[in-house]
């Protein structure tokens, strides 16, 4: 009967045990489909991508991103992550939904509107005709190198 009772209170204490754990677990979901509070989004990358905060679009289909190349492009948001090799998975900041600033890798002077140029950085917005899509306004002054941003969805400037 000692026996019983002692493994009566192991099995009491064990269940106190799990149902506290249970309370502080973290329960992760590797999904990156529905709502998305934070304003970031995974996507698969197009190609390898070796440098961090730049600009993407779009790219092979709906579930990829790719690099953006001109200021024609289309922006999506701000990748910042590596891409080893095609198909990886990269977080998305998207643009006008992520929370506070964004660093983009790119040459501005604090107070320009910027636009995305040749390999997913961004540029002051040049007059030059045609379409440009803004991006957002530079916080600081930077010559190839991160930019502090507050973003702004892309919006089509027609020259």
């Amino acid at each position: 009967t000692d026996y019983v009772k002692a493994f009566a209170n192991v099995r009491k204490a064990n269940a106190a045990l799990f149902a506290e754990m249970a309370k502080s677990t973290v329960r992760l979901a590797n999904i990156a489909e529905g709502a998305h509070s934070d304003g970031c989004v995974t996507k698969l990358a197009d190609a390898a991508q070796a440098t961090r905060h730049v600009i993407v679009m779009f790219g092979s289909d709906a579930d990829h991103v790719a690099v953006t190349t001109a200021c024609t492009d289309v922006p999506l948001g701000v990748c910042d992550d590596e891409a080893d090799a095609t198909e990886d998975n990269i977080n998305v900041q998207l643009l006008g939904q992520k929370a506070g600033t964004i660093l983009i890798v790119g040459t501005a002077t604090a107070g320009d509107l910027l636009e995305c140029s040749a390999n997913g950085k961004a540029v002051t917005l040049t007059g030059g005709a045609g379409n440009h899509y803004i991006v957002g306004r530079a916080l600081n002054t930077a010559t190839d190198d991160l930019i502090q941003v507050a973003h702004c969805m892309a919006t089509l400037r027609a020259v």
